[in-house]
Formats: C-alpha cells, sequence, structure tokens
C-alpha cells in the first residue's frame, strides 16, 4: 500500500468516526517560544488540551509534518545511522479534547490496524503503564492475549506536556518485525533497544493534572492523544525493514545514485550517507517552504546545520557539485500532491538551497583537505585527540563548523580536545579585546578621554525636540579634551542633558543649534559614544563655547520630521512585505533619513512590478488610515515573547523600546517616529533590486521627499515631451515610436554593412593567392566585433569551397584576427597552428580549434599580419 493511500485511509476512517479532519498546521510554532519546530500532532491543539481555546469541534484527526531536530526534541545525530530516525516526518493522530477517552481510543487503534490496513495480529504487541489495569483490561476485552500486553514504567510509558500540567499514562502498538531483525539474542522481548520490535502507534491518555510539588488529580474530562509515524507503518505496509527503502524515500535514493554513481545496500558508509541526504533534503524542503532561511541562530542555524550536513556527506560520497536543489524537486515530485505549496514555491525552495550550497561548497573543500592533513598528522603519531588549536584554526581560518568536525573526529574515532578550543577561542577574543583597548575600541583619542572622565548623558529626544537649560559638561578639539572652542573652529560638545538623536539603528542623526548668551555654534552630527553618552559635532559660529556653560540646544524640527516619516514608513513597508511576499521576508538592513529610506530584507526572488504595486497600495492605505503609532518601553524577554520583531544583528538591553502600529506592526525600536500614520503623507517606491544572494533592497520616498520626486519626474517628463515635439501625457507613444525609428533604420545600416563586406569578400576572392589548390583569402574590416569576423569567414567559406580565410580588424590600440580552414583541408592546415605562428611573429595572444581560431596582437600590426598569411602558413 502507498504511503499516500495510508495517509488516506487513516483520516478518511477517523472522518467516517465523527473526526473533523484538521489541516497540518506550519512547522513553525503559533505563539510557542517553548519550541523551534513543530514536532508532534498535538502541539496546534495544545490550547485545547489546557483549557484555553475552544473550538467547534471535539474530535480531530491530522497528518502533521513535523521536525526534530534542535532544541530538546533532536534526532539529527541518530539519522543515517539507523532505518527510523527522521529530522523530518509525518505524525497521522487522532485526538478526543473530552469526549471520548480509552474503550474508544484502543478500539479505534485496533480497528484501523487489523481491518482497514490489515496487519498480521499475530505479530502485533501491545504495552501499557505499569499501574494502567484499566487500559490492560480493554486490551484483553478486544481480544489481545494477556502475555502479549506488556507493562512497563514511566520511562516508555507515561507522558506529560511538561514538569507540570496535563498528563496520564500511554499504551503502545508494536510490530515484531521477526527473530531475524534486531539483536538475535534468545532473550529479546518487547522492551529491548533493538530494532526487532517497532513502536507504530502510541496512546496517550490524559487523565491527570499534575500541579508543581508533583501530586497528581483527575482531569474533569480527559483527553486522548494519538500519534503513529507515517513513515513506519508505510515500511510495515510495504513489507520493508527500514524506512528508507519506502516510496517516501526511495525516488529520492534512486536520483541520489544517479549523482553520486553509488549503489545503495552495498557499503554501510555510503548508505549511511545516503540516508542523512535524502532524509536532510526532505526536511529542509518543508523547512524552507515554512517561511525559515538559513542563519546564524535558531530555526535558521538548524535548517543551516541540516544543509551542510547533507552536502559533507554528499561530498564523502563523491559528488563534487551542488545537488541538494535537484534532489528537492523528488521530493517535491513525492509529496507535492499532498502538500501542493512546496510545489508553488518549489522555485523560491531551489533558491535558497542553492544559495547555501553555493556559500558551503568552497568552504567545505578547502575545510575538508586541512582537517585530513589534521588527521594524518594525528594519527601518524600515534594520537587519538585532535587539539584545541586545529579545531579552532579550521573553525576561525576555514570557517569550518565545529558540530562538522566533531562528527568527523567521530567516525575517524578521534575525541575533540573541546577545552582546547574554548581556550583557543577565549585567547582570541581577550587578543581583539587588546587591540580594541589599544585603539580605544574603535574610538578617536579624544572619546577615549572623554570615556575616562565618567561622565553621562541623558537623552530626551523622544518627548523634547528643544532643550533651554543644558549644561556643557566636556569638550573635545582636535583628539584632546580642551576647555573651550572659539568662534570659526570645530569640535565635539558633550552635554548632560540632549535633544539630538545620534546615529543608530540605521537612522541618521539630528542637526541642529546650540545657543548662549553672546555665541551660538551648529550641530553638524551627533553620535552615541556609549549607550548614555553622546558626542555632538560642532561649528562655533560666534563667540565661545566653554565647558560649564549653561546652552540652549534646538534641532532642526524639519529634519526630524522628515526622518520619522520615514522610519515609521520602513515599518510599515516591512508589514506589507511579509503580507505580500510572505513571512520570510525580514529586515536586513535600513537607512533612513530626511529625503529618503532604503530598506534591505531576506527574498530569494525577483519582485514584479505588480507586487510592487501592492506593497505601495497596504503602505498607502495604512497612512491614509490615519493610525495611531505608541511607544513602550518592555522587557526584552517578554516583547519577543509576544512577537516584537527584532533585529538579529542589534544588541539590546534587557529593556527595550517596542514601537506599536495598531495590532498589525510591533518593533523593537530605539528611532523616532510619527505620532500616527497619516503624519507620512504618502509613500513612493522609487526603486527595487537585488543586493547580494537572497537579499533585496527597497528606495523609498515619503511626504515632501515624494512631492520632490513627483515634481523631479514631472519635469523629466515635460522635457522630454519638448525634446520630442508632443503632449506630456503622450510621451511613451512619441518615444516608443522614436525607437522602433531609430530601430528600422538601424537593421536598414546593418543590411547596408552586409551588402559592403559581401562586395569586400567578393574583391578579396578575386585577389586572392592559392596555394596547393587552395585559396588563401585575407581581409580587413574597420571596428567590427569578433561575431562579425565569425560572420565573414562563414561567408567566404560558403563562396570558396577549399580556402584558408583569415580576417582583421582593429579597434583603438587593440587588433583582432580570426583564422577559419575549410573541412575538405583540416587534413593539410590547422587554424590554431596558423594564429599561434601569427601571434608569436606579432607579439599577440591566441587559441582554438584546427577549423577556427582567434588571437589578439596591436591594432598597428593588423594589415601587416594579413599580408604575412602565406609566407606564414609555408613557415
Amino acid at each position: 500500500m502507498k504511503a499516500k493511500v495510508i495517509r488516506k485511509k487513516f483520516l478518511d476512517f477517523f472522518s467516517e468516526n465523527g473526526h473533523t479532519i484538521a489541516s497540518s498546521s506550519s512547522l513553525i510554532p503559533e505563539k510557542d517560544p517553548t519550541l523551534l519546530f513543530v514536532n508532534a500532532g498535538m502541539v496546534q491543539f495544545k490550547n485545547l488540551f489546557l483549557g484555553i481555546e475552544k473550538r467547534d469541534y471535539i474530535r480531530a484527526t491530522t497528518c502533521q509534518k513535523c521536525v526534530r531536530a534542535g532544541g530538546k526534541h533532536n534526532d539529527l545525530e541518530n539519522v543515517g545511522k539507523t532505518l527510523r530516525h527522521h529530522t523530518f516526518f509525518e505524525m497521522l493522530g487522532n485526538f478526543s479534547f473530552g469526549d471520548y477517552f480509552k474503550d474508544d481510543a484502543i478500539a479505534y487503534a485496533w480497528k484501523l490496524l487489523r481491518d482497514v490496513y490489515q496487519l498480521d495480529e499475530k505479530k502485533m504487541w501491545i504495552t501499557v503503564y505499569k499501574d494502567d489495569d484499566e487500559a490492560a483490561k480493554i486490551w484483553k476485552k478486544i481480544g489481545i492475549r494477556e502475555d502479549r500486553i506488556v507493562r512497563l514504567g514511566e520511562k516508555d510509558n507515561f507522558w506529560s506536556m511538561g514538569d507540570e500540567g496535563p498528563c496520564g499514562p500511554c499504551s503502545e502498538i508494536l510490530y515484531d518485525l521477526g527473530e531475524h531483525v534486531g539483536c538475535k539474542q534468545p532473550s529479546c522481548a518487547v522492551g529491548c533497544d533493538c530494532d526487532r520490535f517497532l513502536e507504530i502507534w502510541n496512546l496517550v491518555f490524559m487523565e491527570f493534572d499534575r500541579s508543581r510539588d508533583g501530586r497528581m488529580t483527575k482531569l474533569p474530562r480527559p483527553s486522548i492523544d494519538t500519534g503513529m509515524g507515517l513513515e513506519r507503518i508505510a515500511s510495515i505496509m510495504q513489507g520493508k525493514l527500514g524506512n528508507y527503502e519506502t516510496d517516501l524515500f526511495r525516488p529520492i535514493i534512486t536520483r541520489l545514485e544517479d549523482v553520486s554513481r553509488n549503489v545503495y545496500g552495498e557499503n554501510e558508509k555510503i548508505d549511511i550517507a545516503m540516508r542523512v541526504i535524502s532524509d536532510h533534503v526532505r526536511g529542509a524542503t518543508f523547512v524552507i517552504n515554512d517561511g525559515v532561511l538559513p542563519s546564524k541562530d535558531g530555526r535558521g542555524y538548524v535548517l543551516r546545520r541540516i544543509l551542510r550536513r547533507a552536502l559533507r556527506y554528499g561530498k564523502k560520497i563523491g559528488i563534487e557539485r551542488e545537488f541538494l536543489s535537484d534532489l528537492s524537486a523528488t521530493v517535491v515530485d513525492i509529496m507535492g500532491d499532498v502538500y501542493p505549496d512546496i510545489r508553488n514555491n518549489h522555485p523560491y525552495i531551489v533558491r535558497v538551497i542553492k544559495g547555501e550550497e553555493e556559500r558551503f561548497m568552497e568552504t567545505l573543500s578547502t575545510g575538508m583537505k586541512v582537517y585530513d592533513e589534521f588527521v594524518d598528522e594525528i594519527t601518524s603519531k600515534g594520537g587519538t585527540v585532535m587539539p584545541g588549536e586545529m579545531i579552532y584554526k579550521l573553525y576561525d581560518t576555514y570557517g569550518f563548523p565545529v558540530d562538522i568536525t566533531a562528527e568527523m573526529a567521530q567516525e575517524d574515532g578521534l575525541f575533540m580536545d573541546m577545552d582546547g578550543f574554548a581556550q583557543s577561542l577565549e585567547e582570541q577574543k581577550e587578543r581583539s579585546r587588546t587591540s580594541s583597548k589599544i585603539k580605544g575600541e574603535g574610538l578617536e583619542e579624544g572619546h577615549v578621554a572623554v570615556l575616562k572622565e565618567g561622565i553621562s548623558s541623558e537623552f530626551l529626544g523622544y518627548k523634547a525636540v528643544h532643550v533651554p537649560q543644558a549644561t556643557t559638561i566636556t569638550l573635545v578639539k582636535e583628539d584632546k579634551i580642551v576647555d573651550a572652542i572659539n568662534a570659526g573652529e570645530t569640535g565635539e560638545a558633550f552635554f548632560d542633558q540632549t535633544p539630538f538623536y545620534a546615529e543608530s539603528g540605521g537612522q541618521v542623526e539630528d542637526e541642529g543649534s546650540v545657543k548662549w548668551p553672546g555665541g551660538r555654534a551648529r550641530v553638524t552630527a551627533a553620535k552615541k559614544v556609549k549607550v548614555d553618552l553622546f558626542s555632538h559635532s560642532v561649528i562655533v559660529e560666534d563667540g565661545t563655547l566653554r565647558k560649564g556653560q549653561k546652552v540652549d540646544l534646538s534641532i532642526d524640527i524639519e529634519r526630524r520630521k522628515g526622518i520619522a516619516r520615514n522610519h515609521t514608513a520602513t515599518h510599515l513597508l516591512q508589514y506589507a512585505l511579509r503580507q505580500v511576499l510572505g513571512n520570510h521576508v525580514k529586515q536586513s538592513g535600513s537607512l533612513v533619513d530626511k529625503n529618503r529610506l532604503r530598506f534591505d530584507f531576506t527574498h530569494f526572488q525577483t519582485i514584479d512590478k505588480a507586487e510592487i504595486a501592492k506593497v505601495e497600495d497596504i503602505v498607502n492605505e495604512k497612512i491614509m488610515e490615519s493610525i495611531d503609532v505608541s511607544t513602550q518601553e518592555r522587557m526584552r524577554e517578554e516583547a519577543i515573547r509576544e512577537g516584537a520583531t527584532a533585529l538579529f544583528e542589534e544588541k539590546y538591553g534587557d529593556k527595550v523600546r517596542v514601537v506599536s502600529i495598531s495590532d498589525f506592526s510591533a518593533e523593537l525600536c530605539g528611532g523616532t517616529h510619527v505620532k500616527n500614520t497619516g503624519e507620512i503623507g504618502s509613500f513612493y517606491i522609487i526603486s527595487e533590486g537585488s543586493l547580494a544572494s537572497g537579499v533585496r533592497r527597497i528606495e523609498a520616498v515619503t511626504g515632501k521627499g515624494a512631492l520632490a520626486y513627483k515634481r523631479k519626474m514631472d519635469a523629466a517628463i515635460r522635457g522630454i515631451a519638448q525634446v520630442a515635439n508632443t503632449e506630456p501625457d503622450r510621451v511613451r507613444d512619441r518615444v516608443e515610436g522614436l525607437v522602433d525609428e531609430l530601430n528600422t533604420q538601424s537593421r536598414e545600416i546593418e543590411k547596408l554593412k552586409d551588402e559592403l563586406t559581401v562586395y569586400k569578400v567578393e574583391d578579396a576572392i578575386k585577389g586572392a593567392p592559392e596555394k596547393n589548390g587552395a585559396k588563401i583569402i585575407s581581409l580587413f574590416i574597420l571596428n567590427a566585433k569578433a561575431e562579425d569576423l565569425r560572420k565573414v569567414t562563414d561567408i567566404i567559406r560558403d563562396r570558396v569551397k577549399s580556402c584558408v580565410a583569415v580576417v582583421g580588424t582593429k579597434d583603438d590600440a587593440k587588433g583582432m584576427l580570426i583564422v577559419a580552414v575549410s573541412k575538405d583541408l583540416l587534413n593539410t592546415y590547422n587554424a590554431r597552428k596558423i594564429i599561434k605562428k601569427l601571434m608569436e611573429q606579432y607579439g599577440g595572444k591566441g587559441g582554438g580549434g584546427p577549423q577556427i581560431a582567434q588571437g589578439g596582437i596591436p591594432g598597428d600590426k593588423i594589415k601587416a599580419a594579413l599580408k604575412s598569411v602565406t609566407e606564414v602558413m609555408d613557415a
């Protein structure tokens, strides 16, 4: 029975028995910070089991996508080494939320396995929790012999959602694969760690609530949570010893055999590699489809790790090129009917995989070569430990991940000196710290001196644009602390309070003025020296600015308003991009200034005009809705747990500022913003394009900037209209007409050039010398391209059956020659040899084949070279 039939029969069976078929949830848990990925069928129903949420059904059945790689539930290290473990798998399940309990759960399971799947009941065994007499009695009631019901302890047959909360005993159904499988010991029985007794279905009876002190009380409405791995039941139904021989994996392995030129089943090490790769490409395909991208932490790191692990195993079995995106297509062939979104999104999935393959392949080749050298060095001395400095060198110099080094070392029977690695890592950090101290942590010398004074500033700029009574606490001029800065001089001023926003988080700094009795200065920049100390670059225009002086500080309000409009617009833009392109969109950089905004984000496909227009429309709709923008201080972990977006690159303190727009946008952000989206005025995208692999950039304008851009475009259109002698609203038609005319004229010119070339060819043929029955035809054509010269040699060979054609051109100081030999003369003359002799004689370089060859020489020698062809052929 094929896997898709097994899947369908399961869902149909429970649907016919009053269960609602619920779709698989995303692999990304919804509002559950405790999980990296959904790892069981019950995850999407967690709040139903806890009584927090209610739905319009009390029975459900699902086939849930699951991943167990990373976090507490991590099967990654076992994948490939066993026939059963996977990173990605499908969990078949049926659930009761306070409706039926043990009697029905057991009856349903037995009926499905025996009557629908028609498994041999003589091969099935049952386990129950040691104190669960009720479950044992129900199994006996439906016909299971007592000697086939095995009681096990809490480790095997008791399930809990956590240290406290709903929990209960469970009952597992196992299938005996036979005495020839597993440890093959006479004592082998249910509970043995070998593979003989395969666990296929776990029935969890949630009937208790465990308190923090460990006390168990009966739940008022006990529930049922069951799970059966599709891959495992498929292996039994299809008569296969392991999951990798089923129709869920075999096509991937078959394709892998073609790619690697290996055969599965002939070599254990190759088999392990093939299992790892086939599993990991399934996992990567589904994880990417659900919006995860390779990154340095969290889910993105898990994805990166499984992709790189697969690539490493690919190299072990002789694959030297990118191949995972190819295998991903086979995954789509197998699973696309059931999960059509992976077929729809496959071009995007391929781009993500290819991007990671391209980045890692070079690192992998270099790293493995160095690793092999290290292993040879260690083993030649009889060693069994890879020193920490070697691990660190692979990590730091060659970019080789430590977990991959550890896996390879284990395969080679080596231990890892992780303490030594940690020491090498700390030594490098210390060198960096020392270097930073010497350089003032990248600061200017004046800033280092200021920091030593232990002073600080209070930023008031979120609420104030004017501080009338600030104190000048210190001054810096030419990297030295000074007591005063005079008129006409520049320097840096530090105040105890400031309304000036310092450049950070992609937002440019404020500008403005400093005033005091008898003097004034202009602030041209503000810089954050540390979290509570701000430097102000000043030009003193009148009087003398002195240390200890009381001053009046004012920012340029119009500049601040422009920056605020653009900054809030970036938050709206990120929301709009996620709405249009998907939740994989994440900010990877930005620049916000008075006149425009720039926003870099993760996306692997070209964005078409319709999508750009839709993004633009969403942002403008939110602007026209005039939504209040709110800010509040929160504890960082609490804000992130509640869904606020944080940038990976940014460093946040324990207390963070959250900028929220209604209920659709919440970001950790220290920038300045408008109070209401209506203040932005309007939003217009002026450019969009690729910045790097997987990263795109949008530039846009808002408010006055949008108006200025519109006026600039209008002026350009009016100017073109005037030159083209038409009206502004007819410019496009007029320009297209002019382009068509130019193209027509260009084609006519090319036609005339071709006719002229034919005349030149005819003249050259008439005056060409003969040698051994072959015409030696040489011809010069001014300012021609290589393709033009090849075209001329084709014309010559069409007109003259036996010939050697040599055609040259020059453009400024560079010259080019092409030699072509007709087919009938290839036993006599060789184009590559002729071009080589010409290049040697006239100081050039070239190459090619026996029939056609090309070379370059100085332009002033082209005509001489053409005249000497016959002589060169004689030589």
